[in-house]
């Protein structure tokens, strides 16, 4: 069946009117941007993946490095100090490029609380799990989500390693997949991304199954999270009042989920979801929606389903994608609300890892027309965004084992 055709028998909620798998034109040049370095007394980091702010101290970010640390650079001027803020290097599994110290979050009271939140990789015992399907799995790795509470030393505010609390622990049956976004939303409650499992295929089909976690999104509240109960299931979680359903599950369908966040204007939450052999897509996550995977790779039924196999007629498309010509590993963003770029306000803006090309998207839900714009390389592989307080974005960009955190700001005029 054509795609557009399989588009139409399923009823998508969202309509694609980027740039598919199938379409060589050109896209229009968005506003014309250029890169500065972020904090101008640091150079490199060891691989880092996010950067943090938090209203308790407006003069630091915290600087996510997917070995284990987290360290506090000043945001403006400085020395290029560092300093240690969270050390989880003994802990954290990194024997996979997709392994380590993958998210990190404040809790929204932590001026009064104290309280962080990480998400990393771990070697534990082998057991042995059933997925989805039925078959059963031998693996000694998963994944961690954990609170930690904080203290003050030498006058300097530092994670206390022995306030662990742990909230999660997700069982991940290989070492790829391993999304890592966490997040709290507007509404206070803590957003988790999984990713399928790994491997290829989702072989387990992890993803289509609401009986387990992975290839998910999670919503969870950890408002007063205790060794007993680390973590509640909001009542209006869209499956918690479903039998053989996971509650925890706000949505899902999901391959790899790099990386999600939520537009700071309208609540929105966005992801960048790391396709297979063909289609890299961006999403707009809703509750309960189901993003397609293992059925669907973006807009085309994914090829290695049996044909005439019965779809899901609410599957969710994506808002934009673009095939592996123009690049094989999506990077998600942010939702622009910066004041420097104004052309650019209310568009996603995402990358690749792999080629640097750099793309925004602005949907309209009332035309169902999205629009698609293409923007400047990035000056390295492009490993993950953040948002400053501002607004403005940041990008962290490798070379190798190394990489650097830069702002996108608006070009010089030529």
């Amino acid at each position: 069946m054509p795609r557009l055709a399989v588009f139409v028998a399923l009823a998508f909620t969202v309509a694609v009117t980027a740039q598919d798998a199938g379409d060589a034109r050109p896209l229009p040049a968005g506003p014309a941007i250029a890169w500065a370095p972020a904090f101008a007394a640091q150079a490199e980091f060891d691989r880092p993946l996010f950067v943090a702010f938090t209203a308790a101290d407006p003069a630091h970010a915290y600087v996510v490095c997917q070995p284990g640390e987290v360290l506090v650079v000043a945001r403006e001027g400085g020395n290029g100090a560092r300093r240690l803020f969270l050390d989880l290097s003994d802990a954290v599994l990194l024997e996979h490029m997709e392994e380590g110290l993958l998210g990190f979050a404040f809790d929204p009271g932590y001026g009064d609380n104290g309280f962080v939140y990480a998400y990393w990789s771990e070697k534990t015992e082998i057991r042995q799990q059933a997925m989805a399907n039925g078959r059963k799995v031998k693996s000694n790795r998963q994944s961690v989500v954990a609170r930690f509470g904080t203290k003050v030393v030498d006058g300097a505010r530092v994670v206390d390693p022995s306030t662990e609390l742990r909230l999660l622990e997700v069982f991940q049956p290989f070492p790829n997949h391993n999304g890592g976004t966490i997040l709290f939303g507007p509404d206070g409650m803590l957003y988790v991304a999984l990713g399928d499992g790994g491997a290829a295929n989702d072989p387990f089909t992890n993803a289509q199954s609401k009986a387990n976690l992975l290839g998910k999104v999670l919503r969870i509240d950890v408002h007063g999270a205790s060794k007993e109960k680390p973590y509640a299931i909001p009542p209006d979680n869209p499956f918690a009042a479903e039998e053989g359903a996971r509650g925890e599950i706000w949505c899902h369908g999901l391959r790899n989920p790099w990386r999600i966040s939520f537009d700071r204007a309208t609540g929105a939450l966005w992801c960048g979801d790391v396709g297979q052999d063909r289609i890299e897509e961006v999403d707009r996550l809703v509750k309960g929606g189901n993003y397609g995977w293992n059925l669907m790779e973006a807009s085309e039924v994914f090829r290695k389903r049996r044909d005439g196999e019965k779809l899901p007629d609410t599957l969710v498309a994506p808002i934009a994608e673009y095939p592996h010509r123009d690049g094989l590993s999506v990077t998600g963003g942010h939702v622009y609300r910066g004041a420097r770029i104004a052309p650019l306000a209310g568009f996603f803006v995402y990358g690749d890892f792999l080629t640097m090309r750099m793309w925004a998207v602005r949907e309209d839900r009332e035309k169902g027309a999205h629009e698609v714009v293409r923007l400047e390389r990035a000056p390295g592989q492009i490993a993950s965004f953040a948002e400053e307080p501002d607004g403005e974005l940041l990008l962290m960009v490798w070379t190798g084992q190394k990489g650097r955190v830069v702002r996108m700001v608006p070009a010089e005029p030529k």
